[in-house]
């Protein structure tokens, strides 16, 4: 039986490779969004990860809390069981870009396939969030749209949507927002929970839904465009309009929170072809801006930005129809206009902006992290897959013996961080040594010390955390007294690293 299942994470930073889940809720639910099982899961913070002061402001998770709950390894499995249960259809709100990605690079880290649950047994993934955008534009009479400037603490934290750190404050100002807390303030939509936490959350987005499911026609319509096959098809029948030097183009309108309110969450884009090195990405041009493809400013042509889309994601493809193309802001339309006209006078920079594009491979990483690595190094092969079942089905006392038969480095360097990270007892050498190099390196502010990520950014360290704090206190003008305790509490725990 096919099943929905809404959930949501709270975490300790924004880093999907460094930073880590601390709290998982799920609800699952029939099609018709009918109740049939909750789930929730705490997670003990780990030795080796400096908590974000701004992150733990924001979900107000305590250390009495997390010291309750399960080590992440114990974690990982349950949750990679409720996501892979066979016909699971897993969503919430802006998961695709954000809680999806986290719950990636945790199921790797714990040697667990971290993509099973958007193919195998039935399985797929959505979005509301998308879905959020599609009624906002074509449906608006559906919901109240909140309309408040948020004054947060600092940098935002936690989702780049849904998540905003501290209380709206401010009147309506005729700017909306697709803050998931504001809508459900605006719609008074009935939660268990305190604000930003997972399972508050959860109840907020099945709310949403039902609101929107009201409307079956726009309803399915929304949900098909995260089928790999609907979706492909649907941009495969766009009628190719546009010339340039006898070969046809699709113009399209991409739609997307991303682009905001001023540009009514959407753009004119062309579709230029699929990628030849990952298959799974389309790749489109943005037509809304001055001088699209640099010949005016005198751009080299990788310095030109490209949208890449994977199959089924945030973003969604519309035809350009008229009645669609005129909610484009003038300027738009305008430019996009101007920057088509560019290209046809322009077509042989145009051809070779494609084909460098389509051939576009991501720079190696020589000094990443073998936790950020998942993209470089790719999918588990045959002999680290029978490794990994060792691994787990070994009794877990029994775990740091077979540590030492396992064949492939890289499952048995990430096996011995799962060793280092959630059990107890004698640590091989080579794990013992990984281990404490991880935790010297968080302590030292010297450049050559970073933990470097998939996109050469660095992990949160001591020196991260310690400024942050200290920016967050100068910032809070008049602290509620959970703030003050949980800076109290902050203070503490990074003295102690």
């Amino acid at each position: 039986m096919d099943t929905f299942l809404f959930y949501d994470i709270e975490t300790t930073g924004l880093n999907p490779a460094f930073d880590q889940i601390l709290t998982f809720a799920s609800i699952r639910t029939d099609l018709n969004l009918n109740e049939l099982e909750r789930l929730s899961i705490t997670i003990r913070l780990r030795k080796d990860i400096v908590p974000s002061p701004r992150a733990f402001l924001t979900h107000g998770l305590t250390f009495e809390e997390l010291e309750e709950g399960l080590g992440e390894y114990e974690a990982a499995k349950k949750i990679h069981h409720e996501v892979n249960t066979p016909g699971t259809i897993s969503l919430g709100y802006n998961s695709l870009g954000f809680d999806d990605v986290f719950l990636r690079f945790f199921f790797y880290r714990n040697l667990l396939d971290p993509y099973m649950h958007q193919y195998s047994q039935g399985c797929s993934r959505m979005d509301i969030l998308p879905i959020t955008v599609v009624e906002r534009l074509f449906n608006p009479s559906i919901l109240n749209w909140p309309e408040y400037v948020d004054k947060p603490v600092g940098k935002p934290v936690g989702k780049p949507v849904g998540k905003p750190v501290g209380k709206p404050v401010g009147k309506p100002v005729g700017k909306p927002s697709l803050r998931l807390e504001l809508i459900s303030n605006e719609n008074s939509f009935s939660t268990s929970g305190r604000a930003h936490e997972a399972m508050n959350d959860v109840e907020a987005v099945i709310a949403l839904s039902r609101v929107f499911k009201q409307n079956k026609a726009i309803w399915e319509y929304a949900i098909s465009f995260f089928n790999k096959t609907k979706e492909e098809v649907r941009i495969n029948n766009i009628k190719e309009e546009f010339l340039v030097q006898n070969r046809h183009f699709r113009v399209c309108l991409m739609l997307s929170n991303s682009f905001g309110s001023d540009q009514n969450y959407m753009i004119p884009v062309l579709h230029l072809g699929r990628s030849n090195v990952y298959k799974n990405q389309s790749l489109w041009l943005r037509l809304d801006s001055e001088d699209v493809i640099g010949v005016k400013g005198g751009l080299d042509v990788p310095e030109v930005k490209i949208i890449r889309k994977k199959n089924a994601d945030a973003y969604i493809i519309l035809p350009a129809l008229d009645r669609f193309w005129r909610r484009l802001p003038e300027i738009s339309k305008n430019f996009s206009r101007e920057n088509m006209k560019i290209i046809q006078e322009h077509g042989q920079r145009f051809f070779q902006l494609i084909q460098y594009h389509c051939d576009f491979k991501y720079p190696f990483v020589p000094d990443m992290d073998l936790d950020a690595s998942l993209y470089q190094d790719g999918f588990f092969n045959a002999q680290e897959k029978r490794d990994i079942r060792k691994f787990h089905q070994a009794q877990n006392h029994k775990k740091f013996n077979i540590h030492g038969q396992i064949k492939s480095r890289r499952i048995q360097k990430l096996a011995g961080r799962i060793l280092a990270r959630n059990f107890t007892g004698n640590l091989p050498p080579d794990a013992q040594k990984d281990f404490e190099s991880c935790l010297d390196r968080l302590q030292s502010s010297l450049v050559e010390d970073r933990i470097v990520g998939y996109k050469k950014d660095a992990k949160y360290n001591f020196k991260n955390g310690n400024d942050e704090l200290l920016e967050v206190e100068k910032s809070l003008s008049n602290p509620t007294d959970d703030q003050k305790k949980m800076i109290v509490w902050l203070k503490k725990y990074l003295g102690k690293l």
